[in-house]
């Protein structure tokens, strides 16, 4: 290792102290954490209403502070981005967490210098360089969002959580980085993906870690087909300008950049090698770990690494699922490569587990919900999540649902599994989104054919779902009503109450609605540009407050039963 990633390594090893304690006693570490909270925000306007400062244990913080989902608490937090203090913390943010609303009104999540310091990402590596020492032999890519994309009223920037830990790290650290933090600050697309990838694919690069595996698929695609533009521009050193980037972000990354005519050859034979692919199984051979997410609905991606990362079968790069994370909160670290499971952060944050059949059987009744310690949960069972942390929410409904699916010493290891109350129930089917995942991954293998993207929505005028997938490649007519009779089948397999209303006619056929070739991405462009980061930018697999909206322009054919 060098300078930079010995000093990483060390800062990691550190941070891993509190969490390695954590678990040996988690039940302990919570009531440990919670009262420290409490303590520090007892003088708050939300503590002074809620009594922080007479709450001696869980139960009592349960009994006295209500669960609140975001709107509960928008206008105090409204507040704070228009300068007030003490209102949820008794420390003044550093940073406002922008992601999307139930509302459609943007949430701002507070982050304070405590969120800051606990250290849920370099506990990560820590546990992924103990595995794969290798990881920084070379340098790393990380693909984050801008850390500042506008100003609060009082001037207290709001952005991307990651993206502020980039770039802030001192230079010495960043060496360690094969992409310049302003790169991240690019507005359009493709630009920013090319700036990375010319910055990229001119170094030896041993760590890749995005959220989601997507982006490495759209980063090996991207480098292939601009296979030209970038070994020229290597070759050059320069950065095409036929990719808009901003005039000062342009100014401040070219300078950066070296002609390396030796590496735009060796590119070229790589090229030549594989009859005109250029994969980054050649230009990062010493690739040691991928980090993203594993679990939900991204396997159709993670399947297609191989392709790019081990195209003669020799070995892919390890692949570790990044934990489960969010804009509120990092809640899950994961320790192994094994499965997508990540030990519950019981350091981080004060969590209330309530049985998922709980909400979904009674979800207007909160009175009758089980709220669970980290130390009374069950292997094999699912939960809603709600989260105490250190930047100001308490009690917080994240309205997830996880299943745990194991131990750490004596910590949860948990997977997200599903969004919550993510239901639909035309005439009283109750479809979940682990039934219809399950659905198109069966009919998928039975049609032959590969459904990256999709969704479900229910057509209540019609009574009916209307299936919305962009296959890869397009299918013909047959193919598609096969795929379209395997899903509905798989349903009735899946879901005895989809069988009965099918076959009782109340239930009407489903109708499948083959949506053209980049459909998802024109989809995930057009959030990007109503102000979502790439990240949150995603399809909705099933909501029940979903409703059936036609989208003919997107439709390449309609196939019924």
């Amino acid at each position: 290792m060098n300078l930079a990633t010995t000093i990483i390594a060390l800062k990691a090893r550190l941070s891993a102290r509190p969490f390695q304690k954590a678990v040996e006693d988690p039940a302990g570490a919570q009531q440990r954490l919670l009262r420290s909270i409490l303590e520090r925000n007892k003088d708050t306007e939300y503590g002074r209403a809620y009594q922080f400062g007479s709450l001696k244990s869980l139960a009592d913080f349960q009994g006295n502070v209500p669960i609140v989902d975001y709107e509960h608490i928008r206008e105090r937090i409204d507040r704070m981005t228009q300068g007030e203090e003490n209102i949820l913390t008794a420390e003044t943010p550093v940073l406002f967490a922008q992601t999307s609303g139930t509302t459609g009104t943007p949430k701002y999540i507070p982050v304070t210098p405590t969120c800051q310091k606990g250290g849920g990402t370099t506990t990560w590596l820590h546990f992924a360089r103990k595995d794969h020492p290798a990881m920084f032999a070379g340098k790393v890519i990380t693909i984050v969002s801008p850390a500042v994309e506008g100003r609060t009223p009082c001037g207290i920037p709001f952005g991307s959580t990651s993206g502020m830990v980039i770039r802030e790290l001192p230079g010495i650290v960043q060496s360690a980085y094969a992409v310049p933090y302003e790169v991240y600050e690019v507005e359009d697309y493709d630009a920013k993906y090319y700036a990375l990838l010319r910055f990229g694919v001119a170094e030896n690069v041993t760590m890749l870690g995005t959220a989601n595996p997507s982006s490495v698929v759209k980063l090996a695609e991207m480098a292939d087909r601009l296979s030209d533009s970038l070994i020229r521009d290597i070759r050059d050193g320069t950065l095409g300008d036929e990719f808009e980037i901003q005039p000062e972000l342009r100014r401040k990354l070219e300078p950066k950049l070296r002609a390396d005519p030796q590496r735009a050859r060796d590119l070229e034979q790589m090229r030549e090698r594989r009859g005109g692919r250029l994969l980054p199984a050649d230009y990062w051979p010493r690739m040691a770990l991928i980090g993203c997410w594993k679990g939900g609905t991204v396997s159709s991606y993670l399947e297609r690494f191989p392709a790019w990362y081990d195209p003669d079968g020799r070995g892919m790069p390890a692949n570790r699922d990044m934990g489960y994370l969010a804009s509120e909160a990092r809640m899950s670290i994961p320790v192994s490569d094994h499965g997508a499971g990540g030990v519950l952060s019981v350091h981080l944050n004060v969590f209330e587990l309530v049985p998922a059949e709980d909400i979904d059987g009674r979800p207007g009744d909160p009175d009758s919900w089980r709220f669970l310690g980290v130390d009374e949960v069950e292997v094999g069972h699912e939960y809603y999540v709600f989260i105490t942390t250190t930047g100001g929410l308490y009690r917080y409904d994240m309205n997830d649902v996880i299943e745990v699916v194991g131990r750490y010493r004596k910590a949860p290891v948990i997977v997200f599994r599903r969004k919550g109350r993510g239901m639909t129930n035309l005439t009283g089917e109750k479809l979940s989104v682990n039934q219809l995942i399950e659905a198109v991954a069966r009919a998928s293998s039975a049609a032959g054919v590969e459904a990256p993207h999709f969704k479900a929505e229910p057509d209540s005028d019609a009574s009916r779902y209307v299936f919305k997938v962009e296959f890869r490649p397009t299918p013909d007519e047959a193919t598609a009503r096969t795929f379209l009779k395997s899903a509905d089948q798989s349903l009735d397999e899946l879901n005895i109450e989809w069988k009965t209303k099918r076959a009782s006619g109340r239930l009407r056929d489903p109708v499948l609605q083959v949506m053209k070739e980049g459909w998802y991405e024109r989809g995930k462009q057009k959030l990007v540009a109503e102000g979502k980061r790439l990240f949150q930018a995603k399809t909705i697999l099933l909501d029940a407050k979903a409703v059936y909206r036609p989208e003919p322009e997107e439709m390449a054919a309609e196939i019924h039963l």
